[in-house]
């Protein structure tokens, strides 16, 4: 039986995330100073991506792995604008936005596919 990809059953909602844009602002000595202003705090579903969710690259001869993750979210209004280059904390894990789905385009339900970029990766 297919399930309807619009409806969020509200106890795989289990986790409270915030998600934050960039923003640059300048200090007293009017310097740049870059700031994380928060956007939405709400419920999320973080799940693994799937089996090659991990990706394993070579930077400045380091050895680094890359965790793939989906957020998936009610659709939280017109006034707000999630974007890729956003990020989403959730307790002491950071994830960079790269993609933004809005199924089906009826906005209800949102996936960000997101790039753990600080935290555990597990």
């Amino acid at each position: 039986m297919a399930t309807d990809p619009l409806i969020l059953q509200p106890g795989v909602l289990r986790h409270s995330i915030t998600i934050q844009s960039a923003s640059s602002t300048r200090d007293a000595a009017g310097q740049p100073v870059n700031a994380w202003n928060q956007v939405l705090a709400t419920r999320a579903r973080i799940e693994n991506a799937g089996g090659g969710s991990y990706k394993e690259s070579f930077s400045n001869n380091s050895f680094s792995s890359q965790s793939t993750d989906l957020v998936t979210i009610r659709w939280p209004g017109a006034a707000i604008d999630i974007k890729p280059g956003m990020r989403i904390v959730f307790g002491d894990n950071t994830y960079l936005i790269q993609a933004v789905d809005n199924i089906l385009r009826r906005n209800r339900v949102l996936r960000l596919a997101c790039l753990v970029i600080d935290g555990d990766s597990n």
